[in-house]
């Protein structure tokens, strides 16, 4: 299927995911599932495929799927007390591969007064976090630089969860060292906020485009 250059997101998206807070069961959801396709999930295809074609083009190793690349609405409810059965916002994923399941893409986040676009490394496995630390630990001056060019732009690297409160083992010779709390991190996250008028026009994907432009020095952690 061919996909348009994206729309934009239009008001209607918004309002109703604003109800859909307010009235989260499948009759309230169902009822309304085709305002649900036509407002939030094919504008959301249409950003994927426009962003891709747009990476493509300037080298940006990044690609997404209008089929894969989107988050489900439906909540899993298995092991969590909240059993509403649908998320509150829509998301998408732009990566290597153009699945939801890797990281160090872009990630775009789309909710009422919460629109932000997201790169880096959430909540890692013990594996990959201990390669990040451990290229942190061997070259801390290349990495303060990077902390500082992302701080310059606006989007500051952050842990967005809280870290830990001692040293991790094999990183103790640090503890005074400037790097010493970035290695008790447990993610490193760059962030973007954008406004809903921002998201309501094509220029949007110019948005999304310069975002991952800015997070290609990322892939060095």
């Amino acid at each position: 299927m061919e996909f348009p250059p994206f729309p934009g997101f239009r008001s209607q998206a918004f309002s109703f995911l604003k109800d859909l807070k307010e009235h989260n069961d499948r009759d309230w959801f169902n009822e309304r599932k085709s305002v649900f396709e036509d407002e939030l999930k094919w504008p959301m295809q249409c950003l994927v495929v426009d962003a891709s074609r747009r990476f493509a083009s300037e080298g940006i190793e990044l690609t997404g799927d209008p089929k894969k690349s989107l988050f489900r609405i439906y909540r899993d409810t298995r092991f969590s007390k909240n059993k509403a059965p649908y998320k509150t916002h829509v998301a998408a994923v732009l990566s290597e591969s153009g699945s939801t399941k890797e990281q160090g893409g872009v990630y775009i986040h789309v909710e009422p007064r919460n629109c932000f676009a997201a790169s880096g490394f959430w909540d890692p496995d013990s594996k990959h976090l201990g390669q990040i630390r451990t290229r942190i630990a061997q070259n801390p001056g290349a990495f303060l630089e990077l902390a500082d060019h992302f701080e310059s732009l606006g989007i500051p690297l952050t842990q967005r969860s809280e870290g830990l409160k001692r040293m991790p083992r094999g990183f103790e010779d640090y503890t005074d060292s400037e790097i010493a709390d970035y290695l008790k991190w447990k993610s490193f996250i760059v962030v973007r906020s954008f406004t809903q008028k921002q998201l309501s026009t094509p220029d949007f994907t110019d948005e999304i485009v310069r975002f991952a432009r800015d997070i290609k020095p990322l892939a060095s952690l």
